[in-house]
C-alpha cells in the first residue's frame, strides 16, 4: 500500500511541475506578444557584439561561395559603410535563421533586375508591413525556433556532415541497468537505493562523456525539429502571401518527418529552477541517455537530406528578415521605393540621409556621370559618400531607400574611404590604398555598372605624385562601366578634371564669433572658401603663425611657388 502511495505522490508532483510549466508558458507568450506589438518600428536597443555578428555572417559568406553569387559587398565596403552598426540597429528578428539571411541579403544586393527572390522578399515584407495580425503570429511562430549567437549554426552543421553514427547498445546496457535497479527497490528496497544510486552515477558519468562530443548534433537536430514544427504551424496559418513558401516547406518535411517524430527527446534548453518541466526532462535524457540514442539513429538521415535542411533555413529566414527589413523602414525619418533604371546610366536621388545619423541634413543629385566632391574636413563629403553607397545597397537589397525619390541601375558597390595601414602585412597606408583602388578598377571585368565612393584619392603620397596620379585614375573610372563619387582636397583636380567630372562642394562659415557654422548642404561647383588657417585662428594659434600662413598662401596663389 505504501508503494503504492509513493507512486501516486510522484505522480502528482510531475503533474504539477507539467501544468505549472504549461501556465508560465502561456504568460510568457503573452508579454512577447505584446512586446511585439510595441516594439515594432524601433530599433534595436541592445548592440551586437563583433563575435555575434562574426558568427552570424559565416552562412552569408558560405552561401555566396556555394552559390557563386553575382555580387559580394567586400569587407573593405562593408567597414568603410560601418554596415556592423546598420545590422545590429536593424536587428530585431525573432530567430537566428532570420538573423542570418537578413545579413545576407544585405552583404548580395541583388544585380538582377528579373530577381525572384528580390521580388517575393519585397511582396512579404510590404504583406506584412500592412497585415498585424498575421505578422504577429508568424513571429510568435519562429520565435520558437530560438536565437543562439555563442556559435556559428553554419559552422555546426557542417561538423554533423562529417560525423559517423555510433552503435546504441551501450545506451540499452544503462537503460536496463536504470530500470533494474529501479525494480529492486520495491523487492529489496535497502539493495534497490544502493544499485540505482550506483546506475545512476555510471549512466551521468557515460553521459557527460559523450554529450560533450555530441553537443553540436543535438543542436542541429533542435533546430531542424523545431524548423518542421515551424513549418507545420505556418501551414496551418496559410496567408496567401506564404502559399508558394508553404508547398516548398511541405516537399521539405516528407523526408525529414521521422526527425519530428523523435524531436521531444532532442530539445535543448536552458534547464533550470525557473522551468521546473525543462529540468525534469533534462534529467531524464541524462539518466536514460534518450537524446544520444535517437541521434545515433537520426545521424544518417541528416547527412543525406541536407539540401532540404538548407531549403528549410532559406525560406523561414527570408520571412523572418523580411519582418524585421520592414520595422526597420518604419524607423527611418523618410523612405521611398526604388525604381531601377535598368541600361540607364544615371544616378538620381532626393533627399537622401544617413540611416544612422540623427536629425541628418537631407541632400540630392541628379547624375549621368562623374561626380567630385571639394569641400573642408566635416562639411559632410564622406558622409554623404556613405549615404550615396547605403542607399544603393539598401534599394537591392531590401526594396526600399531613406530618401524621398531613387533612381538608378542594379550596381556593384564599392567604397574606398577608411583605409589604414597594415602592421601585420608590413603594407604602408599608400599600399593598401593603390590595392583598393585596384580592386574597384577590376570591377568592371564583371560586365555590371559599378557604384564607386572614393574619399581623398592617394592621401598616402606627396603632393605632385598625388595630383598626377589622381587625376589620371579618376580619369579611369569615368568610363561608362562606373558611376564615381570622389571626394578631394586638391582643389586642383577641379581643373584637372572638369571636362569628365562635375563639381560639386560642400562648405562651411566662420561666424561673427569666430565660431565654425556648417550647414552640410551640397552645392554646385568647386569649393572656392579657404577657411583652413581661419580655423586655427578659431582655436587660439598665435596670431603671427596665423599671419604668417596667409602670406605664404598669397604669395603661392600669385607666383604658383613656395618661398
Amino acid at each position: 500500500m505504501q508503494y503504492l502511495i509513493f507512486v501516486a505522490i510522484v505522480f502528482a508532483f510531475v503533474l504539477i511541475i507539467f501544468i505549472e510549466g504549461m501556465i508560465r508558458e502561456r504568460k510568457a507568450k503573452q508579454v512577447y506578444r505584446e512586446w511585439l506589438k510595441d516594439s515594432r518600428g524601433k530599433r534595436n536597443t541592445k548592440p551586437l557584439s563583433a563575435e555575434e555578428i562574426s558568427n552570424i555572417s559565416r552562412y552569408s559568406k558560405r552561401e555566396a561561395e556555394r552559390y557563386k553569387s553575382e555580387f559580394y559587398v567586400d569587407d573593405i565596403t562593408w567597414k568603410d559603410l560601418s554596415f556592423d552598426d546598420i545590422f545590429s540597429d536593424m536587428e530585431t528578428c525573432s530567430c537566428i535563421l532570420g538573423e542570418e539571411m537578413l545579413y545576407h541579403r544585405l552583404r548580395c544586393p541583388g544585380l538582377d533586375n528579373d530577381d525572384e527572390d528580390y521580388t517575393h522578399f519585397v511582396k512579404l515584407r510590404e504583406y506584412f508591413e500592412e497585415h498585424e495580425d498575421d505578422r504577429i503570429a508568424v513571429q510568435e511562430i519562429l520565435h520558437d525556433i530560438g536565437i543562439n549567437r555563442k556559435t556559428s549554426i553554419v559552422t555546426v552543421f557542417e561538423y554533423v556532415n562529417s560525423l559517423k553514427s555510433e552503435s546504441n547498445i551501450q545506451h540499452y546496457i544503462m537503460i536496463l541497468l536504470m530500470l533494474v535497479s529501479i525494480g529492486m527497490i520495491f523487492v529489496f528496497p535497502g539493495v534497490g537505493v544502493i544499485m540505482l544510486v550506483a546506475a545512476m552515477v555510471i549512466s551521468l558519468g557515460t553521459y557527460l562523456t559523450k554529450k560533450k562530443a555530441m553537443d553540436p548534433v543535438i543542436v542541429t537536430f533542435n533546430y531542424t525539429a523545431k524548423m518542421l514544427k515551424a513549418s507545420d504551424r505556418l501551414k496551418k496559418l496559410a496567408p496567401e502571401v506564404l502559399k508558394v513558401d508553404i508547398e516548398r516547406l511541405n516537399d521539405c518535411r516528407e523526408p525529414l518527418k521521422s526527425v519530428l517524430r523523435k524531436s521531444i527527446w532532442l530539445t535543448t534548453g536552458s534547464a533550470s529552477m525557473d522551468n521546473p518541466a525543462m529540468l525534469l526532462e533534462e534529467y531524464l535524457k541524462m539518466f536514460f541517455h534518450i537524446d544520444l540514442i535517437m541521434i545515433n539513429l537520426l545521424i544518417k538521415l541528416l547527412k543525406e537530406r541536407t539540401e532540404e535542411i538548407a531549403t528549410l533555413r532559406r525560406i523561414l529566414g527570408t520571412i523572418d528578415a523580411s519582418i524585421a527589413a520592414g520595422s526597420y523602414k518604419e524607423s527611418l525619418e523618410r523612405v521611398c521605393l526604388p525604381e531601377f533604371a535598368g541600361d540607364e546610366h544615371c544616378f538620381n536621388i532626393k533627399n537622401c540621409i544617413h540611416p544612422l545619423i540623427e536629425e541628418a541634413v537631407p541632400n540630392s543629385i541628379e547624375t549621368n556621370g562623374p561626380v567630385l566632391l571639394t569641400g573642408s574636413n566635416a562639411s559632410g563629403k564622406s558622409t554623404f559618400l556613405k549615404t550615396v553607397a547605403i542607399s544603393a545597397i539598401f534599394a537591392q537589397s531590401l526594396g526600399y531607400v531613406p530618401a524621398e525619390s531613387y533612381k538608378a541601375p542594379r550596381f556593384a558597390i564599392y567604397t574606398s574611404m577608411a583605409l589604414s595601414d597594415s602592421i601585420l602585412n608590413g603594407e604602408s597606408y599608400f599600399i593598401v590604398e593603390i590595392k583598393s583602388l585596384k580592386r574597384i578598377l577590376d570591377a568592371k571585368e564583371n560586365g555590371y555598372p559599378v557604384l564607386c565612393c572614393i574619399d581623398e584619392v592617394l592621401r598616402g603620397t606627396n603632393t605632385i605624385e598625388r595630383i598626377a596620379a589622381s587625376t589620371q585614375i579618376l580619369k579611369c573610372f569615368s568610363d561608362k562601366a562606373y558611376i564615381p563619387f570622389a571626394a578631394t582636397h586638391d582643389i586642383e583636380l577641379t581643373k584637372l578634371l572638369e571636362d569628365d567630372y562635375t563639381n560639386y562642394h560642400f562648405d562651411e562659415e566662420i561666424t561673427g564669433d569666430d565660431d565654425v557654422c556648417f550647414n552640410y548642404r551640397m552645392k554646385k561647383g568647386p569649393a572656392v572658401s579657404r577657411n583652413a588657417i581661419k580655423l586655427l585662428k578659431v582655436l587660439n594659434y598665435d596670431d603671427k603663425l596665423i599671419k604668417d600662413a596667409e602670406d605664404m598662401v598669397e604669395k603661392f596663389t600669385e607666383t604658383h611657388k613656395w618661398g
